[in-house]
C-alpha cells in the first residue's frame, strides 16, 4: 500500500513539475519582422526573435480582407512594437502597405500585415533556426502565395485591351506644384502602378509612354502629340483612360474629377465608374462627371475617359499625390472601375 502511494506521489510530482515548467517557459522576444518579394509569386515576411522557444503551436495565422493576422504565443513583442523594428524592404512596398504589433494580452502578441490590395492566397509557415554566417537570428517565416484582387469578386480581363496614358511628359512638366511635384511625373507613377494591377486582373495593357519622354517628339504642336497618343491604341484596345492632375490659380481649389466626350454613352459610363472609385479609395472633395471635348476623348474609336486625380497646385493635395501610397489607392480605383465596366453589366 505504501508502495502504490509513493508511486502515485512520484507520479503527481512529475507532471506538476512539468506543468510548471510549461507554464513559466521563458517567453521569446521578438527582434525584427521584414517583409520582402522571394520572387514574382512568393512574398516573405521573416519575423526574427530571441531568447525563448518557439514550436508551431505557438503560431496561428489568419488572411484575410487584405490583412494578414499573425497570432504569437509564449512572445513579447520587444522592440517590433515599435516602428524601427519593423522593415518593408522595396521589393515589397507595392505589395505591403503597413505592419502593426500589439501586445494582446500577457506573453501574447497579434502581428498585423495590411497589403495595399485585397490578397487571396496560402500562407506557409516556417521555422528557421539562427544562422551566424547570415547574420540572423531564430525566426519565423512566413510565406505568402500572392494572388491580389480588387475589392470587387470578379473574374480575370479576358485578354481585353486597357489603353493608359499618362498625361505630359518630356518637355512637357503639366501643371506645378507649390513645391516641385510635376503632374507628368505623377500621372506615370499612377499609371505604372494600374498597369501592373491590370495585368495581374488578366487584362492586355499598353501604355503611351512608360518613361517620362514626349509621346511624339519635343516641341511639336499639341495636336500632333496628342494625335500620337491616340494612335497608341491599337485597333482592339476595348477602352482609353488618360491620366492628369488638376491646377487653377486659386491653391484652395480641390477635389476629383472625370470626363467623357459629349455624347458619348460608354465613356460616361467608363468615366462615372471612375469618379465613383477615386472618392470611394482617394477620398477627395467629389466634382462630379462631366462632358468635354478633350482631343484624346474625341479621337479615340473606343470608350475614353480623362481623369483628374487632384489638384497639385492645392499644397495638401499636391503632397498626397506625390505620396506612394496614395498612389497605389489611385491605382487600384482605377483598376476597381475597369473591373466594374466589364463585369456589371459592362460592354463587351
Amino acid at each position: 500500500m505504501l508502495k502504490k502511494i509513493l508511486t502515485c506521489f512520484t507520479l503527481m510530482l512529475v507532471l506538476t513539475c512539468a506543468a510548471t515548467t510549461t507554464a513559466f517557459a521563458k517567453a521569446a522576444e521578438l527582434t525584427g519582422i521584414t517583409a520582402f518579394e522571394l520572387d514574382n509569386d512568393i512574398l516573405r515576411i521573416e519575423i526574427s526573435y530571441s531568447g525563448g522557444r518557439l514550436d508551431f503551436g505557438n503560431i496561428s495565422t489568419e488572411l484575410s480582407s487584405g490583412i494578414l493576422r499573425v497570432d504569437l504565443n509564449n512572445t513579447l513583442p520587444g522592440r517590433v512594437s515599435r516602428v524601427s523594428g519593423t522593415q518593408i524592404q522595396s521589393s515589397a512596398r507595392e505589395s505591403v502597405e503597413k505592419i502593426f504589433v500589439n501586445r494582446t494580452q500577457e506573453n501574447y502578441t497579434r502581428i498585423q500585415i495590411h497589403f495595399r490590395s485585397m490578397i487571396e492566397g496560402d500562407v506557409k509557415v516556417s521555422l528557421e533556426p539562427a544562422n551566424r554566417s547570415a547574420k540572423k537570428s531564430d525566426r519565423i517565416v512566413l510565406d505568402v502565395k500572392k494572388n491580389f484582387s480588387s475589392d470587387y469578386d470578379f473574374g480575370n480581363g479576358d485578354g481585353r485591351v486597357i489603353v493608359l496614358d499618362p498625361g505630359h511628359g518630356g518637355s512637357d512638366s503639366g501643371a506645378i506644384g507649390p513645391s516641385g511635384v510635376t503632374e507628368k511625373s505623377v500621372s506615370l507613377a499612377v499609371s505604372l502602378k494600374a498597369q501592373k494591377l491590370l495585368i495581374n486582373s488578366g487584362y492586355r495593357v499598353v501604355m503611351t509612354r512608360t518613361t517620362d519622354i514626349d509621346v511624339a517628339a519635343p516641341g511639336v504642336s499639341d495636336a500632333v502629340e496628342l494625335q500620337a497618343r491616340v494612335d497608341k491604341a491599337p485597333p482592339n484596345a476595348d477602352i482609353f483612360i488618360s491620366v492628369h492632375c488638376n491646377a487653377f490659380s486659386n491653391t484652395h481649389a480641390n477635389g476629383v474629377e472625370t470626363y467623357h466626350a459629349p455624347g458619348a454613352v460608354k465613356g460616361s459610363r467608363l468615366a462615372r465608374l471612375l469618379n465613383e472609385e477615386l472618392e470611394r479609395l482617394g477620398g477627395l472633395n467629389n466634382r462630379g462627371v462631366k462632358a468635354a471635348r478633350f482631343y484624346v476623348m474625341t479621337h479615340t474609336k473606343c470608350p475614353a475617359s480623362l481623369i483628374e486625380l487632384g489638384f497639385i497646385t492645392n499644397p495638401r493635395e499636391e503632397q498626397l499625390l506625390a505620396s506612394n501610397d496614395y498612389q497605389q489607392k489611385l491605382a487600384q480605383a482605377i483598376t476597381n472601375a475597369v473591373n466594374r465596366y466589364f463585369n456589371q453589366g459592362g460592354f463587351d
